[in-house]
């Protein structure tokens, strides 16, 4: 009996996309803070309609539960 090796790799780490919507300051710390993880990628950021804060696009990177 030939044994097929098992070419199932692990989960790795999955990108997610992120809208965060605020404050114009506290979006951009946030977005700062998550950046010196390393863990995501540059935001592009867009004023919100009625001009009363900022909304910041990015990819933040999930990585797999230990569990998994």
């Amino acid at each position: 009996m030939t044994r097929t090796p098992d070419t199932r790799t692990p989960p790795g780490p999955s990108p997610v996309q992120v809208r965060l919507m605020g404050d114009d300051a506290a979006v951009r710390r946030l977005v700062a803070a998550l950046q010196t993880t390393g863990a995501c990628g540059p935001a592009s950021y867009r004023a919100m309609r009625g001009s009363d804060g900022t909304r910041a696009y990015l990819d933040i990177v999930v990585p797999p539960h230990p569990s998994a």
